[in-house]
């Protein structure tokens, strides 16, 4: 298996983990990519970006109001 961040994975593919990546195992060691996008395009004044684990993605909310989003122009 392959030890990523203390955690002991299987060979194979890894559909997610805990830190919401797609990984695949092998002897030669890990290979990941994120399952989420960062946004980049948004109202920075207004807004702020917090990561929502259960979803594996960025929520944009208001500053003032963080149960409102706020519009997403671009994500990378």
């Amino acid at each position: 298996g392959c030890i990523v961040n203390g955690k002991l994975y299987p060979l194979g593919l890894i559909e997610r983990t805990e830190d919401c990546y797609r990984c695949h195992c092998d002897e030669a060691g890990m290979e990941c990519c994120s399952l989420f996008h960062t946004p980049v395009a948004y109202d920075k004044k207004k807004c702020k970006v917090v990561f929502n684990k259960k979803h594996c993605d960025y929520d944009v909310v208001q500053k003032d109001d963080p149960s409102k989003k706020c519009i997403v122009y671009a994500r990378v």
